[in-house]
């Protein structure tokens, strides 16, 4: 049972912001991979994406409808996302993270197991904001290994779900970040 915050969470949480920090202020409605979203919407889901965790934790009841994901991010996205991170991390106590949570498609597990396996999340979206915003991002080999591992016991439910496109094909040679990107739908040849 997990009851410390997981350091690969930690990590992933850095690789977001680190993109976030360097988008250019002229790029927030640049067009991102996601489609029918913009820079700043990508920003605003994943900083919401915190808010969900926030409120899990401290144990309060999630929203029926998602946010606005401009109103999320705000005039100022990484303003807006430091303050959640802020937030959501100092909800993040050992009691919390075995909280037994419900998510999608009829999973169950402690909030720790869960933001175990929140990487993928924060990886693809820091790579559609770079992309939408003209940054590169390589990830660390140990944090993506991971994801993937997530990602391909993941990608068949959501799916089926509708929540993720068919998976572009990549070389019998491309690495685990390709690979990641492409079980999600992304081209990775922009990575």
């Amino acid at each position: 049972m997990v009851r410390v915050v997981p350091e690969r969470f930690v990590r992933a949480l850095d690789v977001f912001e680190a993109v976030l920090a360097a988008t250019p202020a002229d790029r927030w409605l640049s067009p991102s991979p996601c489609e029918g979203w913009a820079a700043v919407d990508v920003a605003g889901h994943v900083t919401a994406g915190l808010l969900v965790v926030e409120m899990r934790a401290a144990g309060r009841p999630l929203p029926e409808d998602d946010p606005d994901w401009r109103e999320v991010a705000g005039a100022d996205p990484l303003a807006s996302w430091r303050q959640v991170r802020a937030r959501m991390t100092a909800e993040l106590t050992p009691e919390a993270l075995a909280l037994p949570v419900r998510l999608a498609l009829g999973l169950e597990m402690t909030l720790g197991e869960w933001l175990e396996g929140y990487p993928l999340e924060l990886l693809v979206h820091a790579w559609d904001l770079a992309q939408a915003t003209g940054q590169s991002v390589v990830f660390d080999a140990d944090l993506v290994a991971p994801a993937l591992e997530t990602a391909r016991r993941m990608a068949p439910g959501g799916r089926e779900a509708g929540m993720l496109g068919p998976e572009v094909a990549v070389p019998e040679d491309a690495d685990d970040q390709a690979r990641l990107l492409a079980l999600f739908g992304r081209s990775p040849a922009g990575a």
